[in-house]
């Protein structure tokens, strides 16, 4: 064999090893398969509010599987009423429960809304109302009026007020298909059984908002807090 031929079975070699080797490699390390992202739960800006229901209605549809979801209040409940709502509409009871939404109702002014842990044990829950005031606290700066809204919002979330108008949890369809058949309850939107924890906006469908999903007056007297 003279020495060309002998180069080029090297080279055949070579890379018939380094291709068995990268076969081997790849089948030990898979590549992880892409993550969902991108799902929004909650009704888009101007949507009109009785097309969000029917399209969170729809998303209740299916097999019975785990999926997360959130749950919009009919009109604003204290943190220990939804505690029990969750609990104990039926058995068992809800698997995780991720977000508690809350907005403090004052009339023709617009206060933030937020959305913070709950945690899965009753105490966690109800002192998602003191985690909620600090941040609304925080976000409430720019402008006099913003300070002083935040300062009204924030006293009363302290105080334990009603203003409780959503939560984020996970939970199994037909667990979501109950609850939302409650006279609480405004509307339950599910995402699809692929979604993942912490890759999903949310986007509250706030009690005051019964036509169109736009900004809410901010023309009212500020109380005192």
């Amino acid at each position: 064999m003279n020495s060309a031929a002998r180069t080029a079975c090297a080279v055949v070699l070579v890379v018939g090893v380094l291709v068995a080797g990268l076969y081997v490699v790849g089948r030990l390390n898979p590549v992880p398969a892409p993550v969902i992202a991108g799902d929004v739960l909650g009704p888009d800006n101007g949507e009109e509010v009785s097309a969000y229901l029917v399209r969170a209605e729809a998303s209740l549809s299916g097999a019975d599987d785990e999926r997360w979801a959130l749950i919009s209040l009919a009109s604003p409940m204290e943190t220990m009423a939804v505690w029990s709502l969750t609990q104990n509409v039926s058995t068992p009871a809800l698997s995780i429960l991720s977000q508690s939404i809350f907005n403090v109702p004052i009339d023709r002014v617009q206060t933030p809304t937020v959305a913070v842990p709950s945690g899965n044990t009753e105490s966690s829950f109800i002192a998602s109302s003191q985690v909620a005031a600090e941040s609304v606290r925080q976000r409430s700066t720019g402008t006099e009026r913003a300070r002083a809204v935040g300062e009204v919002a924030a006293a009363r979330l302290r105080a334990g007020c009603v203003c409780v108008i959503g939560v984020v949890v996970r939970a199994s369809l037909d667990r979501l298909r109950t609850l939302a058949e409650t006279s609480q309850v405004r509307a339950v939107q599910a995402l699809p059984a692929d979604a993942s924890a912490g890759l999903f906006s949310v986007v509250p469908l706030l009690p005051t908002m019964t036509t169109v999903v736009a900004p809410t007056p901010d023309d009212g007297p500020i109380p005192a807090a």
